[in-house]
């Protein structure tokens, strides 16, 4: 028999990616307002292996990312990706 054509052949199966779950964090740019609650602050960034964040700043985690941001403006001033 003729294998099928390729658009008759079962889909590869891969998680869903939606486009919220996609990050593209630049050093210097304002992290999106929607990263910018406390439900993503590392408040206790020694259990994370990182160093304490200077005054005005915090740290943030958005998936396996860290990112230390300005608290008064947003910027991104360090980004540790897999930490």
């Amino acid at each position: 028999p003729r294998p099928a054509p390729p658009h008759a052949q079962r889909p590869i199966s891969r998680p869903q990616q939606h486009a919220s779950d996609r990050h593209d964090f630049r050093r210097g740019e304002r992290l999106p307002s929607s990263y910018r609650s406390n439900h993503y602050v590392v408040d206790n960034w020694r259990t994370h292996g990182l160093h304490a964040p200077q005054r005005g700043q915090h740290w943030v985690q958005v998936g396996n990312e860290y990112l230390l941001v300005s608290i008064a403006t947003g910027v991104i001033a360090s980004i540790l990706a897999g930490h």
